[in-house]
């Protein structure tokens, strides 16, 4: 692994470029070189891979990236960071930076369709979960992301039925990757520390399946059922602003699919969930 793990040598760089980290930012960079080296075994990289990296910093895994894959195009918030990330690493033939919002930023028109895309990046806690779907949404051709977020996101992420930190985020990132957790990482690897814990995580891609139907719709569908955590789905489903049916109607998909009708969101499967989507939005019949 290279300089940039040491944190003196980040400090040194940091304080000749005159940058003081942002906090609110979620500038914390990784200084250890052991949660990187997990990173990049669990990225599998190669030469054929292009890697989308979201908040560089300074580089310490730009740099290991550069070295194993074919392409590497990293978009940076902050343009002081981008700034020492060029007179670092600017002279890397197979290295993009792009200043932008990663939330904002064009992404599919940083990449080509044909591209063998995997994301790796340490990603800021406060935009981790609007960017992984994001990302999962608009660029198909991004089939394996490794991704360091806050541990309790990661939880939620992972989380099954029953678990109190299950949720309508469970059931929308089970539904388009299956999850490994990776690593823990304590808030010591990082320069400066976050006052929380951090996870690494591989996400494969898994969806959406065909025939489920618009994925905007069914997201949705889940916040509906989702929001209030003790509520029945008969209530949460058949009443409220948009209403996915009648109670009756909720009731009797439920009994369809083995299930009782008191039940509810907390207590069903991401899969139990899509089919009770489908049941109540049966695709429209050509005429």
């Amino acid at each position: 692994m290279g300089e940039l793990t040491r944190p003196s040598v980040v400090a040194e760089i940091l304080e000749r470029h005159g940058i003081r980290l942002s906090r609110s930012l979620g500038q914390h960079f990784l200084v250890d070189a052991n949660v990187l080296r997990r990173i990049l075994e669990g990225a599998e990289l190669g030469p054929g891979d292009t890697v989308l990296e979201i908040g560089p910093g300074i580089g310490t895994l730009t740099e290991e990236l550069c070295d194993r894959a074919g392409r590497v195009v990293a978009v940076e918030l902050d343009p002081r960071l981008k700034s020492v990330l060029d007179d670092l690493l600017g002279k890397r033939p197979n290295l993009v930076t792009v200043l932008g919002d990663a939330m904002r930023v064009d992404l599919s028109g940083l990449l080509s369709p044909r591209e063998e895309v995997k994301v790796v990046s340490n990603l800021p806690y406060s935009v981790a979960t609007p960017l992984l779907l994001r990302i999962m949404r608009e660029l198909p051709q991004a089939r394996l992301l490794v991704v360091t977020v806050q541990r309790e996101l990661a939880d939620r992420y992972l989380a099954a039925p029953g678990d109190p930190s299950y949720g309508a985020v469970s059931v929308k990132m089970q539904f388009l990757a299956r999850l490994r957790r990776l690593a823990q990482v304590p808030p010591t690897v990082f320069l400066p520390p976050p006052r929380v814990g951090s996870t690494v995580l591989r996400l494969e891609r898994a969806g959406p399946e065909p025939g489920s139907g618009d994925v905007q719709s069914f997201f949705l569908f889940l916040e509906a059922c989702f929001s209030a955590r003790r509520k029945m789905l008969v209530n949460a489903l058949g009443g409220g602003r948009r209403p996915y049916g009648s109670r009756d109607a909720v009731a009797s998909a439920l009994r369809e699919l083995g299930l009782h009708p008191t039940a509810r969101a907390e207590e069903l499967s991401p899969r139990d969930l899509l089919e009770l989507y489908r049941l109540l939005n049966p695709p429209a019949r050509g005429g």
